[in-house]
């Protein structure tokens, strides 16, 4: 079994729809689209607007719980590191501390998920986040270097949400041994908007300075970000020249239509993806995905069987609203 170790977030997503108008106590018009929620907001031009909410569900958030979570149900032997809790586990992880290793380290945050059928809109109260950085991880694992050394594949995110993201890597580096076993970094770097390009490129400087390969995952907007950095345009076709002038081994790029992939050693697959319209749960669709692509990229398979698997993961998580275990998702 291949050992996968997470860093370093934590939040407790609480999930909702948002009424458009209501009929009777038990009877309402969902809004569930995205630009009908803008529209609402535009139409009341200045002063209040006054949106009833209803409650979908809490559960685990962020890159270390639900992608964790989604490769471990997959097979991976997972530890994850993040924020679950400090005197106590929260409730809404404890589906992860049964089936992987938890090692709680503060806290976590909070999200407000305003969920539509064609996307979600993410508020993050960000105190508990904003704190992580390399002493706190190091005062609070006793076992960090065993973890790490041991991993197969490192993830940590997201760079966009913490802003000692290099310290961390510096800090990894420096206790990971450069021993020839075959590791990997793996990162999703969510939302690239929130901060400047230059902070960017010292990060993309950094990860190229180190003796790790590197797999960079995006969706389609962080993915259409990148691309205009290195003057390409956003295009499957396109995606072994940005990894080339990125300079990682790796880049992934998962869609609501299409995920692609190219790789410095196993070349360049596109898959379609079957799109759903009326999803069940859509925040930590792309988490499920890049769970499924860590585990298939454990098990050595082919750049278009891992797009594959990922896509068959992200579906069920869609529909279902659940993840998938390996009874589901044949490797």
């Amino acid at each position: 079994m291949k050992n996968l170790a997470m860093f370093a977030d934590g939040f407790v997503d609480e999930q909702w729809s948002l009424v458009g108008s209501r009929i009777s106590q038990t009877e309402v018009n969902l809004i569930d689209r995205m630009t009908g929620f803008a529209d609402r907001i535009t139409a009341a031009g200045s002063g209040g607007v006054g949106i009833e909410l209803i409650k979908k569900r809490t559960v685990q958030g962020g890159f270390v719980a639900n992608i964790g979570y989604a490769a471990a149900l997959l097979g991976a032997d997972t530890t994850m590191v993040g924020l679950f809790g400090k005197n106590s586990l929260h409730p809404v992880f404890e589906n992860c501390n049964k089936v992987a290793k938890v090692i709680s380290i503060a806290d976590p945050s909070v999200t407000h998920v305003l969920e539509f059928d064609d996307g979600k809109i993410l508020m993050s109260d960000m105190e508990a986040v904003l704190g992580v950085n390399w002493q706190l991880i190091t005062s609070n694992v006793k076992e960090l270097q065993k973890i790490l050394t041991d991993a197969d594949v490192i993830g940590m995110g997201y760079w966009s949400l913490i802003p000692s993201f290099d310290e961390i890597i510096r800090g990894m580096c420096a206790m990971i041994p450069d021993d020839g076993k075959p590791r990997r970094f793996f990162f999703d770097f969510a939302d690239i908007r929130k901060r400047d390009e230059a902070s960017l490129r010292t990060t993309l400087d950094l990860l190229n300075s180190i003796h790790i390969p590197v797999t960079l995952s995006v969706n389609e907007h962080e993915g259409a970000i990148i691309f205009e950095m290195f003057d390409e345009p956003f295009a499957p076709e396109n995606t072994e020249a940005v990894r080339a002038k990125l300079g990682f081994d790796e880049l992934v790029i998962h869609t609501p239509h299409f995920a692609c992939a190219a790789s410095f050693k196993y070349g360049t697959a596109t898959v379609p993806q079957a799109y759903v319209e009326k999803p069940v749960r859509t925040a930590g669709a792309g988490d499920t995905f890049n769970g499924g692509y860590i585990v298939a990229s454990m098990h050595g398979k082919s750049m278009e069987e891992r797009l594959t698997l990922a896509n068959a993961a992200v579906t069920h998580f869609l529909i279902q609203g659940t993840h998938p275990d390996a009874k589901t998702i044949k490797l």
